[in-house]
């Protein structure tokens, strides 16, 4: 009898279980990062390295992180063949060399061995195989001979080869889209799209994998969106009114939005990172009234933050309870910066000022009626900005000789700036310096400002504007602006 009642127990689990709705993927498969701030380093070393090779590969700068830290602290053993990068992170990082990425959480330690020779082979048959299910295997294993990474909270997913979004375009593929409306360019997007995810579900992929490379997907469907105006402008209209117009006609709202994944999991950040989407896949949430999913609260957290660092970079007043409202690892990174900033560097060149007081457009005017009988010459900047240093760092061969003159120098930069170098830069050139909220530069009505860096303004010694210049004009010009003012 009990034999009969644990078979007739086991029919039944099998019967449910066939009614069931089968799914062959998990809910979840990609992993959380834990909220907190630390250092995340990656560890590098070259296979079959030797003297005079390189010993530090080519990587891009990140300003992603709360600090609008652009480079890591870097150092290498041109001995050894060895490097060591350290990021300061509090949410997930992608660290972006040359043709290959890692992801870095908070606290992570990732070893990397890198083979050149074999990079250049996996480089070479990516470029020249097509990109379909066939040759997905080998790909993946030139990759696995070329990159070995080890560690880390989440590695990723080695490379696919599938057909790819067209974000490249020939003036013949904008004349096919010429006369698109924005419904039909949305509608021709997303069947590509489609097709795409066909495809890629037909591979032998892990759940992770499947995952992540689909979010990815979703953010190249959404990138292509964004391209509606600069496509027609591609299949050769340049009248700047119709170019406006179809600019104003693009809107991230589409029928289509319940159908991506990205939003749904805090873990969509991850795809919107890979594919340098960081604005687009939050401006997608925003415009479908999805900001209530679980990445769109994450987003929300993470604005909320970057508003305060950016009044913490500029040393207004933040009250206790507004710090207390944020995660704790946001507050870690602020409250570090606000110590930065307490710190008065020793043996400083130029000179920390605070903001007047008043409205965003006083504050350039003021500013310069504070040098009232001196030629006044202003450098919009960031730390980030290759220009921009270049142009400060030659002008410090005639800075001695101006000041001399009666030239004052004022720096302005913004909260984009990352705070340990700009700093650095106070103590390097003479002048005074100021730290604008990054949202408020257009507010300053700065003449002929053009969202563009460096922009720099000379006025004369009653305070009249005589020269505005945007983009670094080499020091032979730039002086010979100044010597016209007397």
């Amino acid at each position: 009898m009990k034999k009969q009642s644990i078979i007739l127990i086991i029919a039944v689990v099998l019967a449910i279980e066939a009614c069931s709705p089968k799914t062959s993927r998990p809910t979840t498969a990609l992993p959380s990062w834990e909220r907190k701030s630390d250092p995340a380093v990656i560890l590098g070393r070259f296979v079959g390295w030797k003297p005079g090779d390189k010993c530090l590969p080519n990587f891009w700068g990140n300003k992603n992180s709360l600090k609008n830290t652009i480079f890591p602290e870097v150092t290498a053993d041109s001995i050894a063949g060895t490097f060591t990068l350290v990021w300061d992170i509090c949410y997930p990082l992608l660290h972006s060399f040359h043709g290959w990425n890692v992801m870095l959480f908070p606290g992570d330690t990732v070893k990397v061995d890198i083979d050149n020779n074999a990079f250049a082979e996996y480089q070479a048959y990516n470029r020249e195989t097509p990109h379909d299910s066939v040759t997905t295997q080998k790909l993946q294993e030139l990759w696995k001979k070329a990159i070995h990474i080890d560690g880390g909270t989440f590695q990723l997913p080695l490379p696919v080869h599938l057909k790819r979004m067209e974000l490249g375009y020939t003036q013949e593929y904008g004349q096919a889209h010429v006369r698109d409306t924005y419904e039909e360019w949305r509608d021709f997007c997303w069947n590509e799209f489609q097709d795409i995810v066909k495809q890629l579900d037909s591979l032998d992929l892990s759940p992770a994998e499947l995952e992540f490379h689909r979010m990815c997907i979703e953010q190249d469907y959404i990138s292509k969106l964004r391209q509606f105006s600069f496509v027609k402008k591609v299949g050769g209209i340049s009248d700047k009114d119709s170019l406006e117009m179809f600019k104003q006609q693009m809107t991230f709202k589409d029928p289509h939005a319940s159908e991506l994944t990205y939003y749904r999991k805090t873990t969509g950040f991850y795809a919107c990172l890979h594919k340098n989407l960081f604005d687009e896949g939050k401006a997608y949430i925003e415009a479908n009234g999805l900001e209530d999913s679980p990445l769109g609260r994450w987003f929300k957290e993470l604005d909320e933050a970057k508003a305060v660092m950016a009044r913490a970079k500029t040393m207004q007043a933040i009250s206790e309870s507004e710090l207390s409202a944020l995660s704790p690892e946001f507050q870690v990174q602020i409250r570090e910066v606000q110590d930065q900033l307490k710190k008065e560097a020793l043996g400083s060149e130029g000179k920390r000022c605070d903001l007047p007081k008043g409205e965003p457009q006083e504050w350039l005017p003021k500013i310069v009626s504070e040098h009232k009988g001196k030629i006044v010459f202003v450098d919009f900047w960031a730390t980030w900005c290759g220009p921009c240093l270049k142009g400060m760092e030659e002008m410090e061969s005639v800075k001695d000789e101006l000041m001399l003159r009666g030239v004052d120098f004022i720096y302005i930069t913004d909260s984009s700036s990352n705070t340990d170098d700009w700093l650095k830069h106070i103590t390097k050139h003479a002048g005074s310096h100021y730290i604008v909220p990054d949202d408020k530069m257009k507010e300053m009505q700065i003449p002929d400002y053009q969202n563009a860096i460096p922009h720099y303004l000379i006025y004369d010694r009653e305070g009249k504007l005589v020269k505005t210049i945007t983009g670094w004009p080499g020091l032979e010009e730039m002086k010979q602006e100044i010597d016209k003012v007397k």
